[in-house]
């Protein structure tokens, strides 16, 4: 093990200095304002490494807290994760149990006095049909979400109990009953009701090698959204690969700006 070390030394200074690169240019040019991340792989991950299928989502929420954390050093201001869709309530009770007391862990870590939050003044926001969980979850997502609220630096959205066409049939819902002018109706009207709200997206990663939005932010992505399918699974996925797409988001941004 000893013999190794002079070794990892060196790897981990490389690694420190090629990401203190990737910040510096970054630095230079424009950030993806909102940035997503449908999470895929978890499962996938744990099968190849011989692990429990606990093991391998504990090991994507790890991930989860270290993404957030370089998006906001490198200038994003909004990031969103799809953390459990409406159709995965249909998953075997034991999964699910899984994910919402690792929801319940995440969530609950993030408050007034958590580092993170401190460090990028954040406001945690859990969005969906939070009404369909358990009521130990809601009362760990009230309590952060209340001690958090009136941070004004970086935000994160945690999406649970979510599918985009559900916060669009969701939002007409609200529209509609708070208009007496159905005609009147417009884009932003709806924008306003959703969920998520603004700002639109900019970036959305997803992660597996899988190539489908799977219901994720419809409303939100438009006609300037960038979206990148990754082929590494959500665990594997690291500061310096979401450094590389942050830095392709701003070289075709430059690009377009000369055409």
């Amino acid at each position: 093990m000893y013999i190794f070390q002079p070794i990892y030394k060196s790897l981990e200074y490389v690694f420190i200095q090629v990401y203190k690169f990737v910040l510096g240019t970054l630095a230079q040019g424009p950030i993806p304002r909102h940035v997503a991340f449908i999470m895929d792989g978890n499962r996938r991950y744990a099968k190849e490494k011989g692990i429990s299928i606990a093991a391998g989502h504990l090991a994507g929420a790890q991930v989860l807290v270290k993404i957030m954390d370089t998006c906001f050093d490198c200038g994003t201001d909004v990031v969103s994760f799809y953390a459990f869709s409406l159709e995965n309530f249909n998953r075997p009770k034991e999964q699910i149990d899984v994910l919402m007391n690792l929801l319940e862990a995440i969530v609950g870590e993030m408050g007034e006095n958590d580092p993170l939050v401190k460090k990028h003044n954040l406001r945690v926001r859990v969005l969906g049909r939070l009404e369909l969980l358990e009521d130990s979850v809601l009362r760990v997502i009230a309590k952060t979400m209340n001690a958090t609220k009136d941070n004004r630096g970086k935000v994160m959205n945690i999406c649970v109990a979510y599918t985009g066409r559900d916060e669009i049939a969701s939002a007409i819902r609200e529209t509609v009953a708070g208009s007496d002018f159905p005609s009147k109706i417009m884009v932003n009207s709806l924008t306003e009701n959703m969920f998520m709200g603004v700002p639109l997206l900019d970036l959305l990663i997803r992660t597996s090698g899988v190539y489908r939005l799977s219901d994720f932010m419809l409303w939100q992505c438009h006609q300037d959204t960038d979206i990148e399918f990754v082929e590494v699974n959500w665990p594997d996925f690291g500061r310096l690969d979401i450094g590389l797409i942050l830095l392709r988001w701003q070289s075709r941004r430059r690009a377009l700006a000369y055409v």
